[in-house]
């Protein structure tokens, strides 16, 4: 089993005016990422990966504080990352017990890979800023949407 994250709501694009990796999380997202706690409860995690942006990294700071678990940045989870790669390291068979938060673009682009590859399928739903996906072997992936919605 592992899990797959939204990074929470940020702060908007056209309102930051610093660099674009260090744009954090909006209040709202500060409170889905609180949420994220309460949803992962009973979920087994050792390993908690993420983009190297603050809005990933915050999404996962309650969590980690909750858990005491370090945020470890994964290159592969960044906007810019090739998907390829990352789906190949999610695909592998010692992954259990981690979570990966990334974009929602990095999100798309693995669903679009699924669509052309059923040997290890992601959802093609839309995952919104927040929401996480819990894949557990042999079964389909579960949503979980954000606490509280966009």
């Amino acid at each position: 089993m592992f899990v797959v994250v939204r990074h929470a709501h940020a702060v908007g694009k056209t309102t930051w005016r610093g660099a674009e990796t260090n744009r954090p999380l909006s209040p709202l997202g500060r409170r889905q990422a609180a949420g994220l706690v309460a949803a992962l409860d009973g979920i087994e995690l050792h390993t908690l990966f993420s983009s190297p942006t603050a809005r990933c990294r915050d999404t996962l700071a309650a969590l980690a504080a909750e858990r005491v678990l370090p945020v470890q940045d994964h290159w592969l989870l960044a906007p810019d990352a090739p998907v390829d790669q990352l789906r190949a390291a999610l695909c592998g068979s010692h992954i259990g017990g981690t979570l990966w938060c990334t974009h929602g673009e990095i999100l798309d682009d693995l669903a679009a890979i699924s669509e052309h590859d059923s040997r290890c399928d992601f959802p093609t739903a839309k995952t919104a800023k927040g929401g996480a996906w819990i894949f557990t072997p042999g079964a389909d992936p579960r949503y979980l949407p954000p606490t509280p919605p966009a």
